[in-house]
């Protein structure tokens, strides 16, 4: 293990013996970071804190630090980071609110500069988050997912799984898996270039469309449109879909952009 001089380590942390902590990291109490880990310099990491194996911490992060809550009293959460992620510099993120919850961030995930992360969120795996995007409290956001620069996200609000949205975007109702949204928060497409990636099928793809002009395009009820989409034949993107639209909302569903449809128009949900 690599501990520069001028790092400040609390006898109640647990490093691993290959970790490499760079120049004026300050990691304050039950801390635990695992192996093949870098801390550049000015890293902070405190409270209840796990970080997994091979990340890289830039200059300036701070992960585990009081929440920015009011409401807060010091009570024990925790903050977890996943295996192999990577958070750029100034990347804040910071641990639960409520006595024994947490903030948790997946494994993979690509975090860039100035990205804040706040209490009793859930960042699932190989999320990447641009320059400056901002979570809110007990935002959820689902594997593969991609936010702009910018992109600021409201508390509660849960995003599906690759789901991609612009830079500067404005996330104030759930987000269904697979969707492209403009920058007012609504649905303008499908995030075909990511489903490609991720390796779905064309078949598995095409289900998606069709579910997404059940939902939006027929004039269905939400409630009649689920029901519709549960007669379907079971398939996984079918099945990813409902089990979305069936969890707990606090903040409703994102609904599709309205735009006047021009001669030769096409969309991806039409």
């Amino acid at each position: 293990m690599a501990i520069h001089p001028t790092a400040i380590i609390d006898s109640a942390a647990e490093l691993d013996s290959s970790v490499d902590v760079g120049p004026f990291c300050v990691i304050d109490g039950n801390v635990r970071v695992a192996a093949g880990c870098r801390l550049y310099q000015g890293v902070y990491l405190t409270g209840w804190t796990e970080i997994g194996e091979g990340c890289e911490l830039h200059p300036g992060v701070i992960v585990g630090h009081a929440p920015q809550d009011i409401k807060y009293g010091g009570e024990r959460s925790y903050c977890r980071v996943g295996r192999g992620t990577i958070l750029r510099e100034y990347v804040t993120i910071h641990r639960g609110t409520i006595p024994d919850s947490e903030t948790i961030v997946g494994e993979d995930c690509f975090l860039l500069a100035g990205a804040h992360v706040a209490h009793n969120c859930r960042v699932g795996n190989r999320v990447t988050l641009i320059n400056n995007v901002l979570l809110a409290g007990h935002v959820q956001v689902g594997d593969g997912a991609t936010l702009g620069g910018g992109a600021g996200v409201h508390q509660f609000v849960r995003i599906g799984e690759l789901v991609m949205i612009p830079g500067a975007g404005r996330v104030g109702q759930d987000v269904l898996p697979f969707a492209l949204l403009d920058t007012q928060g609504h649905v303008a497409g499908l995030n075909r270039i990511g489903m490609r990636r991720a390796g779905m099928s064309r078949e598995h793809m095409q289900q998606v469309r069709e579910a997404y002009r059940l939902l939006f395009s027929l004039g269905l009820s939400l409630p009649n449109a689920v029901d519709r989409l549960a007669e379907e034949p079971p398939s996984p993107p079918r099945e990813r879909l409902l089990a979305f639209l069936r969890g707990e909302s606090k903040q409703g569903l994102a609904g599709r952009v309205r735009r006047r449809r021009q001669a030769g128009a096409t969309s991806d949900i039409a």
